[in-house]
């Protein structure tokens, strides 16, 4: 499931981002780059053949970058209407976005992020 949620998130936003699975690690290589940071978050018990786990998606801007902001939201609202779309990852039968995008924070490398959970229907 894991595997097949990134891939349908790595669809959405393209090549911009650099992916990591679960947290990310900050370095200097990545100082200028957009990181999307997807981490499984539990969700409720399966209900017979149902299985509806959760996910936590991160986006950040580059450091010292809170001109990108905007950039950022943007793409996390791209994100938010695709999951109410009919694309979905394969074998799932939907994505819905538990909720609206939390943002923007700043981290302390002044990082723009938003975050946004994911509920998958399988």
């Amino acid at each position: 499931m894991f595997d097949h949620l990134f891939d349908w998130i790595k669809a959405v936003l393209g090549d911009k981002y650099k992916y990591s699975r679960g947290m990310w690690v900050d370095h200097a290589s990545l100082s200028d780059e957009f990181i999307c940071a997807l981490h499984q978050a539990g969700g409720m018990a399966p209900d017979v053949d149902d299985r509806r786990p959760r996910y936590r998606l991160i986006l950040l801007g580059p450091s010292n970058g809170r001109e990108h902001t905007i950039q950022v939201q943007s793409d996390m609202d791209s994100l938010a209407q695709a999951a109410l779309g009919d694309t979905v990852p394969c074998g799932a039968a939907s994505v819905r976005a538990a909720g609206e995008p939390m943002g923007p924070g700043y981290t302390t490398e002044n990082r723009a992020w938003f975050s946004l959970d994911l509920e998958v229907l399988y």
